[in-house]
Parts: structure tokens; sequence; C-alpha cells
């Protein structure tokens, strides 16, 4: 119960990091407009409207991304209730925390506010991003970090869950050995 508590804390404050940002970026900059240059030719602050997902694929598809993002997002909290290790609660909440940040643009703005750009070998723009991109990266990071090094050794979800009947393939009803019937048979064995 504690871990929940602390990762629905850190999530909570990722998320409004992710808002505080993106609000200082959107009401006193310029779309496009290079904010400030931390690291000349490599980091810079740079004011993004984007009405797509990552690397501009669905373009102009803010409502379908919205919508999508709700599902995933119901879907990852449900899964975040029902997680038993530290790692996968952690990473649950950040992807929940990111698909939140960036559903709460789609519907308010009708674009994602994205600020943080990176050139990376001294010509390749890499996409720019957000707090909240941050935190779905991190948390993908983390459910493969799990599936790869701690998943054969510990079960993902708490015993007895809908996920944990689903994915060990037990059914509660049909996992229990039938009741033998007491025959006449059987009574004369006794």
């Amino acid at each position: 119960m504690v871990s929940y508590i602390i990762i629905s804390v850190v999530c909570l404050v990722l998320l409004a990091a992710d808002q505080i940002t993106k609000v200082i970026i959107d009401t006193n900059y310029l779309e496009g407009q290079v904010v400030s240059v931390v690291i000349k030719d490599f980091f810079s602050i740079t004011k993004v409207h984007n009405t797509g997902a990552a690397w501009g694929i669905f373009d102009n598809a803010t409502l379908l991304l919205a919508i999508f993002s709700l599902i995933l997002a119901s879907f990852i909290f449900f899964a975040f209730l029902q997680v038993k290790p530290a790692l996968l609660k952690l990473a649950a909440g950040l992807i929940f925390v990111g698909a939140i940040g960036n559903v709460v643009d789609r519907f308010r703005l009708g674009y994602v506010v994205d600020f943080l750009s990176f050139r990376l070998f001294g010509f390749y723009d890499f996409p720019v991003f957000n707090v909240a991109d941050i935190c779905v990266v991190s948390g993908t990071i983390g459910i493969m970090i799990f599936l790869l090094f701690y998943s054969s050794k510990t079960r993902a979800f708490r015993e007895g869950t809908v996920l944990s009947r689903l994915f060990s393939g037990k059914n509660k009803k049909t996992d229990t050995p039938p009741a033998e019937e007491t025959t006449e048979e059987n009574r004369d064995q006794l």
C-alpha cells in the first residue's frame, strides 16, 4: 500500500511539472520560437504545437489521438491497481501520467505543447518533446526491464486480480478439483 502512495505522489508531481512547463511555454512564446539555447547546436527550448504523434505521424488527428490516449490511460490505470512489483507500479504510473498530460493538452488546446529540442550528431533534429513524453518513454523502458530481467522470477499481478487470472491462464472455478461424490462404493472403501 505504501508503494502505491509514494508512486502516486511522484506521478502527481510529474503531472504538475508537465502541465506547469507547458502553460509557461504556451502563454509566453510564439509557435516555432526558440525560447532559449541551452547548449549551442545540441539542446534548446523551442515551442512547437504538435497536432499528431511522435515523428509527425497522424498529423492533425488530435481528437483520434485524444480518444486513443484516454482508452490507453484507462487500461494503464486499471493495470496499475493490479500489479505487484514496485517497478511495474512505477512504470504503469509514468505511462499513465504521460498519457493524461498530453490528453489534457489535446482537449484544452487542440494540440500538444512540445518544447524540448535536441540536435543529435550535429545534423539530426530529434522530434521536439515534453515532460509527458519523457514519462511515457521512461515507463515503457521500466516495463521492458521488468520483462527482460524480472518477469520469470516475479509474478507481475497481485494474486486473485482479473489480470493475474487472465495472464496466468487460471480461472478460480476450473482450477479447484471437483469434490468427490459420495457413493456406496466410496463408503465401502472407507
